[in-house]
């Protein structure tokens, strides 16, 4: 299963938060919030899940891109 990655709002660099996922898992869960230690700057972020995204969101978007 992929991982939840979000920006860092300190860093503004990509990071994971630990927690695996499915498509529907993910839409059940679509209005919650997380609170995550990020692993970049040390702090605890409160995240709505609709913030973040996983790397098959990433690669399909980017070939999406690439077939225009």
């Amino acid at each position: 299963m992929p991982a939840l990655l979000f920006t860092c709002p300190t860093t503004q660099q990509r990071a994971s938060t630990g927690i695996e996922t499915d498509v529907k898992s993910l839409r059940a869960s679509w209005s919650k919030k997380l609170q995550v230690n990020c692993p970049l700057c040390g702090q605890v972020h409160e995240l709505s899940v609709r913030e973040t995204y996983t790397d098959a969101i990433l690669r399909d978007a980017i070939e999406a891109f690439r077939r225009a």
